[in-house]
C-alpha cells in the first residue's frame, strides 16, 4: 500500500480518519495525501455573492489543512495536503482514480449537515463509487 488519500474537512471524524491513516502509513511506509474540497455553491440562485461565499469556504479549508499539516509533521510520515474545488464526492473519487490511490480513509460524517442536505452523504457516495478500497472511520 503506497498511497493513502485522507478526506479532511476539519471535523472530529476527519481528524480520526487522519490519525488512522497515519497509523497505516507508518506500518506500510505509505505516503498520505490529505485532501479538502471546497464545494461549488453557486449552482443555487440564492442572491448572495458567490465569490464571497466561496472565499469563506476556502479560508476555512486552508485553516483546516494547516492543522492537518501540523499533525503530519508531528508524526513524521510522508505526506502533503491539497485543496480542490467541486462536488466533494466526485472530486475525491476522481482524484483517487487519476492518482492511483490504494486506500481512501474518510470519516462517517462530515462537518456540515447543511452540505450533506445539499450534496448528499459524501462518505456514502465515495464508498459506492471509488475504484479502490475505502476505510470508513467512526
Amino acid at each position: 500500500m503506497e498511497k493513502i488519500l485522507v478526506c479532511f474537512d476539519g471535523s472530529e471524524w476527519s481528524k480520526k480518519a487522519l490519525n488512522e491513516a497515519i497509523k497505516i502509513a507508518q506500518k506500510f511506509n505509505s505516503k498520505i495525501t490529505v485532501l479538502s474540497v471546497v464545494p461549488k455553491v453557486c449552482f443555487l440562485e440564492t442572491g448572495v455573492d458567490c465569490a464571497t461565499v466561496e472565499g469563506i469556504f476556502r479560508a476555512e479549508t486552508e485553516g483546516n489543512l494547516s492543522k492537518a499539516e501540523e499533525i503530519l509533521k508531528g508524526k513524521e510520515v510522508k505526506g502533503n495536503t491539497l485543496i480542490l474545488e467541486g462536488n466533494p464526492s466526485e472530486v475525491i473519487v476522481e482524484y483517487a482514480k487519476n492518482n492511483h490511490i490504494d486506500l481512501i480513509v474518510i470519516g462517517t460524517k462530515g462537518k456540515d449537515a447543511t452540505e450533506r442536505t445539499l450534496f448528499g452523504s459524501v462518505t456514502q457516495k465515495v464508498t459506492a463509487n471509488a475504484g479502490c478500497s475505502v476505510l470508513v472511520i467512526k
